[in-house]
């Protein structure tokens, strides 16, 4: 399960310390003319590319840190209220969550006029060839700078290793991964995979509902979504996405997701999106059901 408010939420816009404007585009905007939590991922990513490290930039210009990749593990990105302009400027606050021995988490929020829209947190792994590697002194000096009042906000945990299992999920769909989802490298892009949650969650809804609300499948993506990479993604290729549906309310329907490549678990992902017109009788059903 996830925790029901990012610790971002805490936080007011001072309490940042690096803040850049983005400008909202009409490819971020759903079909129900707001900025969609896909989208938002893609907002949050550019200010975070643009943080500068100037200790650790130097150690590893100079050649003292062995070759290393950056890999992106985890998010959290969650949509605090409706909004959507094409043009239209936002002010994203960034600053780092916390740092552990080789892995660290930026923990953002998104700003119109002041008021909190959005919220979001990203965890990096520094690793090498054999596996996660310690973060250099000079690295850690550059994180502690950017780090954020702590707050009270529970912390997700970590999810249920049946998580992994296929046979898990009841319910399945298929995707398709295309060239334009292939970053520089040379795999899946991880927003492009939180892309495919919501192909899954739609057509999984549609099933439901049928034909009639074809048209109405923006309302039940989600707003809510945390992430968890646990494998690299190739093009092209098909995977599964299986989906269960591990509770929900008068308004909400919480999802389990697992992306899997043939029985190999290549990310998990929790989600809430709205009920709409999802009966109670068809979501019991869906536990039971096994469909692809």
């Amino acid at each position: 399960m996830i925790d029901e408010q990012s610790n971002a939420a805490l936080l007011a816009e001072d309490d940042f310390p690096d803040h850049r404007q983005v400008v909202q585009r009409f490819g971020d905007l759903a079909p129900d003319g707001t900025t969609s939590t896909v989208a938002l991922s893609r907002l949050f990513e550019h200010p975070r590319v643009g943080l500068r490290f100037s200790r650790f930039e130097r150690l590893t210009a100079d050649g003292g840190f062995k070759p290393y990749q950056i890999l992106f593990v985890g998010q959290h990105v969650e949509r605090q209220a409706a909004f959507g302009k094409v043009g239209a400027t936002v002010r994203i606050g960034t600053g780092i969550r916390a740092i552990g021995r080789s892995s660290y988490t930026y923990g953002q929020g998104m700003f119109i006029d002041g008021h909190l829209v959005a919220t979001a947190e990203a965890t990096i792994v520094l690793a090498d060839k054999s596996g996660p590697i310690t973060l250099p002194d000079e690295l850690r000096a550059d994180l502690e700078e950017l780090q954020l009042p702590q707050t009270s906000a529970a912390i997700a945990s970590k999810p249920d290793p049946r998580r992994r299992e296929r046979q898990y999920y009841p319910a399945a769909a298929t995707v398709h991964s295309r060239v334009g989802d292939v970053d520089l490298n040379r795999h899946v892009n991880y927003i492009a995979q939180l892309g495919w949650y919501d192909e899954a969650i739609a057509s999984y809804a549609h099933r439901l509902l049928g034909d009639d609300a074809a048209r109405k499948l923006p309302r039940y993506l989600p707003w809510r979504y945390r992430v968890t990479y646990l494998g690299e993604v190739l093009h092209p290729r098909s995977y599964d996405i299986g989906i269960a549906v591990s509770g929900h309310d008068e308004h909400t329907v919480h999802y389990e997701l697992g992306l899997f490549d043939g029985g190999q678990c290549l990310g998990t992902a929790d989600a809430a999106a709205p009920r709409g017109k999802l009966s109670a009788t068809a979501l019991a059903w869906s536990r039971q059901w096994t469909g692809s």
